[in-house]
């Protein structure tokens, strides 16, 4: 499960955005919330909403989240990931770094065995040019200014990675199995991750932690790899069956017209047709309704991850779904039955009829100060919000800030 994650100087975001999701010692001990494997005395929660005015940052926040999964999960020679991150173009930050930080629990140094708390950072250099005395983005340089992961053994940082520009070494520990001068290191390229690399040079914990970083990019609308169209859906009928006879099963319990799904083949693959009442034909997928058209497109993805103990990241979740389906869906994510592993959700929504349902740990506003740089605080850091008044009418009053307004 994430713990942390922080961002600075990447789009919107200037100075550093931090997403704390470590729940205070205070709060109540709710069915909502997770004790943390690697520290039982942590609570966590399962559904993250970011929620602020449109242009806020509220996608920026989540791009960020998956950007710094792909760099450390990229294929060998793929600098796509890298080569997206753009700073925050004010004379003060586009020449320094951008920099990522995910705090998280895994089992990466004992598969099996109770997770670890882990720090990854990554910082991205820019090579910002000078042209006709105009700083520009055209034809830059990006590079890794620096990579470090560390674990927190008796809860103290031990380093696991330390990698610094092109010009300097790599320190590893002895888990990554690797000599101070072994040819793997070398080929850890400027514009590569040091884990991404060694993942594809078959270094064994390398592997387990872009593999892991990798499986997220599955359940996400902000990363090509989560982008399940029909004929990957397809196929997945044949490799999880069990998974898309789910998706059946809640999509005829959403749409109240249809009475069954069922797949076919075709010259193009295998698509997805959709029996109704009354009607006797099935009727295929691109003519059904959006609503049914996106919760195709979501439920696999929910699916992976709640099964996978796993992350979902999804901009405007709620979009063509009503309001009450959106909410139940994340509510899956606070369910025990339903998410036993404890797979976690970060949204972006605007449809504040989801606040109610929320406590104030899993709400997290998203704004803009007076220079245009993206801020963010949680609901729970807002002083006299009490735990029994309804977010709703606090959000709508301004209490908690993130209100838009025209004019």
């Amino acid at each position: 499960m994430i713990h942390e994650f922080t961002v600075s100087n990447f789009l919107s975001v200037g100075e550093e955005a931090v997403i704390d999701l470590r729940i205070r010692g205070t709060a109540p001990d709710l069915n909502s919330f997770r004790h943390s494997g690697a520290k039982p005395s942590l609570r966590l929660p399962t559904a993250i909403v970011l929620m602020g005015p449109n242009g806020s940052g509220k996608t920026t926040m989540l791009t960020a989240l998956v950007r710094a999964l792909q760099i450390a999960s990229a294929r060998l020679g793929d600098s796509t990931a890298i080569e997206s991150v753009i700073p925050f173009m004010s004379a003060k930050t586009r020449r320094i770094p951008t920099r990522f930080c995910l705090v998280t629990e895994e089992d990466w140094l004992a598969p099996g065995d109770a997770p670890q708390v882990f720090r990854y950072i990554v910082e991205i250099d820019h090579g910002v040019r000078s042209v006709d005395g105009f700083e520009s983005l055209a034809d830059r340089s990006v590079s890794v200014r620096s990579e470090k992961l560390f674990h927190f053994p008796r809860g103290r940082p031990r380093r696991l990675l330390d990698r610094g520009s092109a010009s300097t070494s790599i320190y590893t520990a002895p888990e990554f199995g690797l000599r101070a001068q072994d040819d793997r290191l070398k080929a850890v390229r400027p514009d590569s991750s040091a884990i991404s690399t060694l993942n594809e040079l078959n270094v064994e914990l390398a592997g387990r932690i872009a593999e892991r970083f990798r499986s997220y990019l599955h359940s996400t609308n902000l990363d090509p790899r989560g982008s399940l169209n029909e004929a990957v859906l397809g196929s997945m009928s044949e490799v999880a069956p069990e998974l898309i006879r789910r998706v059946g099963r809640d999509i005829h319990c959403a749409d109240l017209g249809i009475r069954g799904m069922e797949l076919r083949d075709g010259n193009t693959g295998r698509t997805f047709w959709f029996e109704h009442e009354g009607v006797d034909a099935p009727i295929p997928l691109g003519l059904e309704s959006h609503g049914t058209q996106r919760l195709l497109q979501l439920l696999p993805q929910i699916g992976l991850a709640l099964d996978t103990a796993g992350l979902a990241v999804f901009d405007e979740v709620d979009a063509d779904l009503h309001v009450d389906l959106a909410n139940e869906l994340i509510g899956w994510f606070r369910s025990r039955v339903r998410n036993p592993k404890g797979a976690q959700l970060f949204l972006t929504t605007h449809n504040v009829g989801l606040l109610d349902d929320c406590e104030k740990e899993e709400l997290f506003i998203v704004e803009k100060d007076s220079s245009g740089s993206t801020q963010i605080h949680g609901a729970q850091d807002v002083e006299g919000l009490r735990r029994d008044a309804r977010l709703y009418p606090k959000y709508r009053a301004g209490a908690i800030g993130g209100i838009p307004s025209l004019g």
